[in-house]
């Protein structure tokens, strides 16, 4: 028996666990299992060893990503070597593929699935149960004499994978009202993103690959769950939704007028290059908002973060202009205090950058970042990093410290080339441009909310005086104000 482990990512509303569906489905038919969402279970530290003893369970796999996964993940996995050494404990996802070293260090993590696992998973059970050799599992590392990294899986075509069982979960329980929609479910349609942006785990687990559902299954799918599940929103969670404008096109044209609304992320020169007859069709189809990296106002910072392609400022203003004229959304992410030669010249041109975008289309949604060193052996940012004298913990436990939890949550990362004073402007900064200009997403934010967020942050604004919003603070937690970088949708 298997447990399949959802560790609790408890900033974000509860969004199907897509990633260990993606496992459940290679061993349908094959092997018996069990899921467990953290998100859902609160009791899981209980929940998990009762699990155990009564199925009998003997191999229990978590998916990881940074942040809060990742300290429930390592108690978890504590927790079961120390009450269960007989029960086998692998880990997939984001941070064992950028840290597979330092987790295998650890002695309550037996084996690393990087990258994709929809086939190297079954064939490491198929292998423990019955007899055969690790070391020909592509994707796969593993304690033997030390450590062994087998070569890396080659990206599997989604469209040549089985459907996801749904069944498996109460599906009930992740529909939910967003901005998007009043009944909004999380949806992958492809792997992967073409490019290497330096700041990105997906660059530096995919490379540079990208494959993409085709259009008719996507709509298939996306029907199904208004049929079985009244679905009326899909928030599409892949690294590069938009990558093909082919693609995007024909999948707009196949849904009717009113089926559904989405959202998705997005280069801004991929998008900026569509047509406009594809613009068209995705606002008749429904596309409500986009996520886009701008990233930074900088063109040499764009090219320290290896961004690819296109993309300049200017590429981020005039998409801005277009989105309004197409009554979609654009949500731009930032990523602020980049080590380079002169970190408070550039943190000061984002911040007056930000405001040209909001000259240009009020609705823009901006989401601010402080970089955070991502595990990228071929990105000049990570090398730049280095240089500072930045290192990861080289104990899996030590990315229990305080400092290193809050890093990959790009709020508070550990950055020496920093200073408090540098993080307090962004921090400020944010908190003046949130007041003047609340976000859509907050459907808890009542009329009087806004109103006096506005009356606060809007001379403030204007001003430019970002120094201690001490009166702004304050009334956003009274209101509880929501940031979807933070807490989704």
């Amino acid at each position: 028996m298997i447990c399949l482990v959802n560790p609790s990512s408890t900033r974000w509303r509860y969004r199907i666990p897509l990633s260990v569906l993606a496992i459940a489905a290679s061993l349908e038919g094959h092997y018996d299992y069990e899921i467990v969402d953290g998100n859902l279970d609160r009791e899981i530290f209980t929940t998990l060893p009762r699990l155990i003893r009564e199925k009998r369970i003997r191999y229990a796999a978590f998916t990881v990503m940074p942040g809060p996964q990742l300290e429930q993940s390592i108690l978890l996995s504590r927790l079961i070597r120390q009450e269960f050494p007989h029960v086998t404990i692998i880990w997939g996802g984001y941070f064992p593929t950028l840290h597979t070293g330092v987790v295998l260090n650890a002695p309550y993590v037996d084996y690393v699935v990087r990258d994709q696992g929809d086939y190297a998973f079954k064939r490491l059970i198929d292998c423990l149960e019955h007899g055969g050799s690790p070391g020909s599992i592509p994707g796969l590392s593993y304690k033997e004499h030390g450590i062994r990294h087998n070569e890396k899986q080659k990206l599997i075509d989604p469209n040549e994978l089985p459907a996801l069982p749904y069944h498996r979960v109460d599906l009930r329980r992740y529909i939910g009202r967003t901005y998007v929609g009043t009944r909004t479910v999380n949806y992958h349609s492809s792997v992967g993103c073409p490019f290497l942006c330096g700041f990105c785990a997906v660059a530096a687990s995919y490379k540079a690959r990208w494959l993409g559902l085709t259009p008719e299954r996507m709509v298939n799918d996306l029907r199904w769950f208004a049929q079985h599940h009244g679905v009326n929103a899909i928030e599409f969670h892949d690294n590069n939704f938009f990558t093909s404008e082919k693609r995007t096109r024909e999948f707009s044209e196949r849904l009717g007028d009113g089926e559904f609304t989405w959202w998705g992320e997005a280069r801004p020169d991929t998008l900026l290059a569509y047509d406009d007859q594809t613009w068209r069709e995705m606002r008749r189809a429904g596309c409500k908002m986009i996520f886009m990296g701008a990233e930074s106002s900088s063109p040499e910072v764009l090219a320290l973060m290896d961004k690819g392609g296109t993309q300049t400022p200017d590429t981020v203003l005039e998409l801005a202009g277009k989105m309004r004229s197409f009554n979609i959304v654009p949500e731009f992410s930032f990523v602020l205090g980049s080590p380079t030669a002169d970190v408070q010249e550039d943190i000061e041109r984002d911040i007056r950058f930000i405001k040209r975008i909001k000259a240009i289309n009020p609705r823009s949604e901006i989401v601010m970042y402080v970089y955070s060193p991502v595990h990228f052996e071929d990105s000049d940012l990570f090398h730049a990093a280095r240089e500072h004298n930045f290192s990861y913990p080289q104990s899996l436990d030590d990315w229990l410290l305080p400092e290193w939890q809050l890093h990959d949550l790009r709020k508070s990362p550990v950055t020496p080339w920093l200073s408090k004073r540098d993080i307090d402007r962004i921090r400020n900064f944010e908190r003046v441009l949130n007041a003047c200009y609340p976000t859509v997403s907050d459907l808890k934010l009542r009329a009087l909310g806004r109103n006096v967020l506005k009356l606060l942050g809007s001379w403030r604004y204007r001003l430019s005086l970002y120094t201690i919003p001490y009166e702004i603070a304050l009334m956003q937690r009274l209101f509880r104000y929501r940031q979807p970088e933070v807490e989704g949708f």
